[in-house]
C-alpha cells in the first residue's frame, strides 16, 4: 500500500524493459553507439505497451496498484459504452475533438487482457523479439501478430469488443439511483469536481475541460454557471469551501530548480473578492476549513517526509497544533465537522486504508472503519455519520460510515463512478457524477439513498488485477521483502562531473535540435546538472570540417557553458572583373557563458526572465589557399591578415503567459520581450555591433480558440572599424542579423531594421481520420499574416548621406495538418506557407515542425 514501493515497483519494470533489449542486434547497436542506440530500438515499443505493462506489474505486485481502481478504467468503459470504440490511431495518439483516455489506461486494458487470454507470459517474448530484429517500421505489431495472430490495430479492436461485451454486462448487473445532473450539457468535455454548499441551493466547484483553463464556479440548481475566479495549478483533492471562503493547495515552482516546488495553500473570499496566500515554500495538501472559516485542517510533508495534520489559522497561516501517527502513517483528506472539535481522514499504511476521526480537544485519534483492500477516499461529516467514497462494487461510489451500527451503507449508486459527496441541511448529497462528457455536478435527494449494507454489495467488474494477481501469487509488502541497510557515503559531484552514455556518427546540435555529419561524444551525469559533447562536423555547404567542444553546468544558480571549436571555413567573394571565386581560411572560436533561468507562477500566469553574457574570441588565420586580398568594392581590397575579435553579447528575455489548453493554437494572453546587445569593446579589431529589440503580445481571437500574435521589432546595426587602418570591415567581419525579415523576402543587410507583423490562426477542422500505420490527421488549421518593414541601408564610403529607406513587406497565409506520421507518439506540424510580397513575386515555403 506504500505508495512509494508502487513507484518503485513500477519503474523498476521500466529498467526490465529496457535491460530485456540488450540482446541480439540491439546489442550490438548500443556497442556501436551506446545509449542512443538502444534508445532508438525502445521507440519501437508503444508508449501504451511501456506504461501499461508497469501498471500491470504494479497491480499485480502490490494490494493498491492503478489497475485495481475503478476510476483508472472509467474513462475508457464510459467512452466505449457511450460513444463506441474510436480508431486505434485515435485511442492511442489522442484528439482535439474528443476527450481520450491517456495511454497509461488503454496500456493497462491491452496488456491485462493478453495476458488474460494468453497467460502470464503473454508478452514476454515481445521485447526480445524486437531486440533481435528491430528493422522494418512496425516490428512490435509484427512480433503481435506472430504471437496473437493479430497486429496492433486488430488486437486493440479485438480487445475493446470483448471490453465492450463484458462492461455492458457489468452495467445490466447493477441498479442505478435516480440522480439529477444540474451542470448544463457542454459541447467539449468538461469536469466539475471538489462541489460545495454555498447554501442549500447553490454551489461551488472547480470546472476543468478541454475549452478553457480551471476556473471556480457558482452554480444554482437550475445550472446557472458564474465565473468566480481562475486560481492557479490546483492539486488533487485540495480544495474546500466554508463561511464565505474558498480554499485550496497551489503548486508553485521554484524559481531557479526545476524539481523544487512548494505546495501553498491560498484562500479565496467570495465576497470581497480578496485571494491571500497564507503558507510560503512548504507542502501542504487536502487543506479543509472548518465551518466558521477560522482554522485550516491539512496535510503536510515535511523534507524528511514525515505526515502530518497540521491546524492552521486561516487568518495568519500560523501553526495552531499538528498531529502524526507513530508509525507515519500517511494522512489524506481531512474534513471538519460542521460543530467543531472532530476532524475525519483517511489513513493509509502497509495494511491499507481506514477512516479515523481525531478528537481535536485531545489530539487523540480513533479508527472508525478499517477499507482492507479497498480504496476509500473524500470522508465528509453528515450529521455524526461519514460519507465517504469506496470502490467495493467494482464502482466509485459513496456509502456512509453509521456510527450507530458501527457499520458501512453503500448509499449511491452510479453507473460509472460517483465521487466527492457532500450534504446540505436537508442531507441532499452533491457530488461529481462521472460521464462519457465529463464529471457532471450531480445531486441526489436523502429520500433516495440506496442504503445497502455492506455485506449486500457486490462487484461486477472485469477485475483483470485478479488473474493479474494470480499469475504473479506474490504481492510486495514488508513481511516478504529483505530489508538491506546500505552504506551511505559522500558523493562527489567533482568525480561524476562526466558520465559517457553515447557516441554515435553524427554531429547533434541539441540547442537546435539539428542532426548534421560529422561524429559525437555525449556525456551527462547523474544528477542532470552536467552536460558535454566532444564532435567533428561537416558542413555540407562549405564542405569543410570543425572540431567542437561543448560543456555546461547546471548546478550553480547561473548556468555555466563553454564552447571551443577549430576548423576551416569557406567562403565566396567578388573579383574586380564580377567573377564569384571560393577561399578558404581558418577559423577558431571560444565562448564563455553565463544564464540565469528565471520562471515564476502567479494565478493563471506563468512568468519568466532570463538574462544572459556570453563573451568569446574569434580568431580568423590564413591558410594555404587564402587569398593576399579580397575585393570589397569601389577599386577597395581588404588584406587578409590574422585577426581576433572579442565578441560579447548581452540579451534579457522575458515573458508572461496565461495558461492554456491543447485547443489554442496560440496562448490566449501572453507578452515577450526579448533584448539583444552585440559588440566587440576588447582588442584592436572591430566587428562593430547590432541591438535587437523585439516585442510580441497575444491576443484571443474572434472566436475561441482562435488566436491574434502582434509582433514589432527594431534592429540596428554597425560595421566594424579596424583602429589601427579606420578602415571599414568587409561584410564577412559584422554581426549578422538577430531580427527576421518579412516572410518570403531573405537574402537582405541593411543598417536599421524596424518591423511589425500580424497573424491571425484559427482551426478549421478536427477531422480525427487516419491511414493505418501512416498518418493521423488530428487538425487542420490556418494562419493569415501580414508583415511590414522600414529599412535603412548601411551608408555608401563615398556619399554617406545618400541614405534612403525602403519599405518592404509581405502578406500570405500558411495551411498546417497537425498530425502523427507513422504512428509516432511525437506530434508534427507539417503545412505549406505563400507568402505575397513588395517585390511583384511570391514565395513557397514547406512548414515542418515537431510540436511534443
Amino acid at each position: 500500500h506504500d505508495w512509494m514501493e508502487r513507484l518503485v515497483i513500477h519503474e523498476f519494470r521500466h529498467v526490465v524493459q529496457i535491460d530485456k533489449l540488450n540482446q541480439g542486434l540491439t546489442r550490438l547497436l548500443g556497442i556501436l553507439f551506446g545509449e542512443v542506440g538502444t534508445g532508438a530500438v525502445v521507440g519501437h515499443l508503444p508508449l501504451w505497451f511501456l506504461e501499461g505493462d508497469a501498471v500491470a506489474t504494479e497491480t499485480a505486485l502490490t494490494s493498491a496498484g492503478r489497475g485495481r481502481l475503478p476510476g483508472f478504467e472509467q474513462g475508457l468503459r464510459a467512452q466505449v459504452l457511450t460513444r463506441g470504440r474510436y480508431s486505434y490511431d485515435k485511442a492511442v495518439l489522442g484528439s482535439y475533438k474528443d476527450f481520450v483516455p491517456n495511454y497509461y489506461e488503454l496500456g493497462y486494458q491491452l496488456v491485462a487482457a493478453a495476458r488474460a487470454e494468453y497467460g502470464a507470459n503473454a508478452w514476454a517474448p515481445m521485447p526480445d523479439n524486437v531486440a533481435r530484429r528491430p528493422w522494418g517500421l512496425y516490428p512490435f505489431s509484427a512480433e503481435m501478430r506472430r504471437q496473437f495472430g493479430r497486429g496492433q490495430t486488430r488486437f486493440y479492436n479485438h480487445t475493446f469488443r470483448n471490453l465492450e461485451q463484458k462492461w455492458t454486462q457489468q452495467m445490466e448487473n447493477h441498479s442505478y439511483s435516480p440522480l439529477t445532473t444540474i451542470s448544463k450539457s457542454q459541447k467539449l468535455h468538461a469536469n466539475y469536481r471538489y462541489p460545495r454548499w454555498i447554501n442549500d441551493s447553490l454551489l461551488v466547484a472547480l470546472k476543468t475541460g478541454m475549452r478553457d483553463i480551471p476556473a471556480v464556479v457558482t452554480i444554482d440548481l437550475e445550472g446557472n454557471e458564474e465565473v468566480l475566479f481562475r486560481p492557479g495549478s490546483v492539486f488533487p483533492n485540495s480544495f474546500d469551501y466554508a463561511a464565505g471562503k474558498v480554499v485550496w493547495s497551489e503548486y508553485n515552482p521554484d524559481p531557479r530548480w526545476e524539481h523544487r516546488n512548494y505546495a501553498e495553500i491560498v484562500i479565496y473570499n467570495i465576497y470581497t473578492r480578496e485571494r491571500e496566500r497564507i503558507t510560503r515554500k512548504g507542502k501542504f495538501f487536502s487543506p479543509a476549513l472548518s465551518a466558521d472559516g477560522n482554522q485550516i485542517a491539512a496535510v503536510e510533508i515535511s523534507p524528511e517526509g514525515t505526515n502530518s495534520l497540521v491546524i492552521l489559522s486561516a487568518i495568519t497561516g500560523e501553526e495552531v497544533w499538528r498531529f502524526s501517527y507513530e508509525n507515519n502513517d500517511f494522512i489524506m483528506q481531512p474534513a471538519w465537522h460542521p460543530g467543531g472539535g472532530k476532524i475525519t481522514l483517511v489513513a493509509l499504511n502497509s495494511k491499507g486504508k481506514r477512516l479515523e476521526e481525531i478528537i481535536t480537544e485531545h489530539k487523540v485519534s480513533q479508527t472508525l472503519l478499517h477499507a482492507e483492500d479497498a480504496d476509500i477516499s473524500s470522508p465528509r461529516y453528515m450529521s455524526e455519520d461519514v460519507i465517504f467514497n469506496a470502490t467495493w462494487s467494482g464502482i466509485d461510489n459513496i456509502y456512509i460510515y453509521r456510527r450507530r451500527t458501527a457499520l458501512a451503507e453503500k448509499l449511491v449508486s452510479s453507473e460509472f463512478g460517483a465521487v466527492n459527496a457532500v450534504p446540505n441541511s436537508t442531507n441532499t448529497l452533491a457530488f461529481s457524477n462521472y460521464t462519457a462528457d465529463g464529471y457532471q455536478l450531480t445531486t441526489l435527494d436523502a429520500r433516495n439513498f440506496e442504503r445497502n449494507p455492506l455485506k449486500d454489495v457486490e462487484d461486477h467488474s472485469v477485475a483483470f488485477y485478479k488473474i493479474l494477481a494470480e499469475q504473479e501469487n506474490a504481492i510486495i509488502g514488508p513481511e516478504n521483502v529483505t530489508r538491506t541497510e546500505h552504506d551511505i557515503k559522500p558523493y562527489s559531484r567533482v568525480k561524476n562531473l562526466f558520465h559517457l552514455h553515447s557516441w554515435v556518427p553524427a554531429h547533434i546540435n541539441v540547442d537546435l535540435m539539428e542532426v548534421e555529419p560529422g561524429a559525437s561524444l555525449l556525456f551527462q551525469n547523474k544528477l542532470s546538472t552536467s552536460f558535454a559533447q566532444l564532435g567533428y562536423k561537416w558542413d555540407m555547404n562549405e564542405e569543410t570540417g570543425r572540431f567542437i567542444g561543448q560543456y555546461s553546468y547546471h548546478g550553480w544558480y547561473p548556468v555555466v557553458g563553454i564552447t571551443a571549436e577549430t576548423g576551416d571555413r569557406h567562403l565566396y567573394y567578388l573579383t574586380a572583373e564580377d567573377e564569384l571565386r571560393r577561399f578558404r581560411f581558418k577559423e577558431n572560436n571560444y565562448r564563455l557563458s553565463f544564464s540565469v533561468p528565471l520562471r515564476y507562477q502567479h494565478k493563471q500566469f506563468f512568468y519568466g526572465v532570463t538574462p544572459i553574457f556570453r563573451i568569446g574570441i574569434n580568431d580568423f588565420a590564413r591558410s594555404p589557399q587564402t587569398p593576399d586580398s579580397i575585393f570589397v568594392g569601389n577599386n577597395r581590397y581588404f588584406e587578409f591578415e590574422p585577426t581576433r575579435f572579442y565578441p560579447q553579447e548581452y540579451r534579457l528575455l522575458a515573458y508572461r503567459q496565461r495558461r492554456s489548453v491543447a485547443r489554442d493554437i496560440f496562448p490566449r494572453q501572453a507578452q515577450i520581450l526579448d533584448i539583444n546587445y552585440r559588440h566587440t569593446p576588447l582588442g584592436e579589431w572591430d566587428m562593430g555591433s547590432v541591438f535587437s529589440m523585439r516585442g510580441t503580445v497575444f491576443f484571443p481571437g474572434l472566436i475561441r480558440h482562435h488566436g491574434i500574435r502582434l509582433s514589432g521589432a527594431y534592429q540596428d546595426r554597425k560595421r566594424g572599424v579596424n583602429e589601427i587602418t579606420a578602415e571599414t570591415l568587409p561584410i564577412i567581419y559584422t554581426f549578422g542579423n538577430i531580427i527576421g525579415y518579412p516572410r518570403g523576402i531573405s537574402g537582405q543587410s541593411h543598417r536599421q531594421l524596424r518591423t511589425f507583423s500580424a497573424d491571425y490562426a484559427f482551426p478549421l477542422l478536427y477531422p480525427d481520420i487516419s491511414i493505418p500505420y501512416l498518418l493521423y490527421l488530428k487538425r487542420l488549421r490556418t494562419s493569415l499574416f501580414y508583415d511590414h518593414a522600414l529599412a535603412k541601408p548601411f551608408p555608401e564610403r563615398n556619399n554617406p548621406s545618400a541614405i534612403q529607406s525602403e519599405t518592404l513587406y509581405s502578406w500570405g497565409f500558411s495551411l498546417t495538418g497537425d498530425m502523427h506520421l507513422l504512428g509516432i507518439y511525437a506530434p508534427i506540424a507539417l503545412g505549406v506557407q505563400t507568402a505575397f510580397t513588395s517585390y511583384n513575386d511570391y514565395t513557397f515555403q514547406l512548414l515542418f515542425n515537431v510540436t511534443f
